[in-house]
């Protein structure tokens, strides 16, 4: 297996949505698009955009708490 794929087994497992970190975040359906997963990201929920991305409003967040 890949880290990828270790990675999503692991999220999927535990009801998590995607990875995120301080100006970035990621779905299960395209995890790791950078493909350079930081130490710092860490597994959390899908929530709607709130307004506050720097460079406009996105398709969704993802954070650490359940919304």
């Amino acid at each position: 297996m890949t880290l990828k794929e270790i990675v999503k087994q692991w999220i999927k497992e535990r009801g998590f949505e995607g990875l995120w970190r301080e100006g970035c975040a990621c779905k299960l359906d395209n995890l790791m698009p950078c493909s350079e997963p930081g130490e710092d990201c860490e597994a959390g929920y899908e929530a709607p955009c709130d307004g506050t991305c720097d460079d406009g409003p996105c398709a969704f967040h993802i954070v650490k708490e359940k919304p």
